[in-house]
């Protein structure tokens, strides 16, 4: 059973800063349940720039992840995206 890594990755506005932090300790226990790993990181160069990790324990689980209902506070975290320029990584485990 493969591992599956999902990435987002955005910039934010220095003044959304504050509300975004707030947002993802909001979310953080909602989504590390079931196996599910989730955690944000900021990039060490860009400041405000930054990366949600999602790590799934199957394929199956990534899918069906998927299929529920997005969280408000994963909505508001993307409405915060400078530009509305929003990257998307899929990775799965190979070794």
């Amino acid at each position: 059973m493969a591992r599956v890594q999902f990435i987002i990755s955005y910039e934010i506005a220095e003044q959304d800063r504050h509300k975004y932090l707030q947002l993802v300790n909001e979310v953080l226990p909602i989504l590390n349940t079931n196996g599910t790993t989730y955690s944000v990181f900021e990039d060490d160069i860009r400041k405000n720039y930054f990366s949600e990790v999602y790590i799934y324990p199957s394929e199956e689980a990534f899918e069906a992840a998927d299929d529920a209902e997005t969280p408000s506070q994963i909505e508001a975290m993307m409405g915060l995206a400078k530009d509305h320029k929003v990257t998307y990584q899929t990775l799965k485990q190979v070794a």
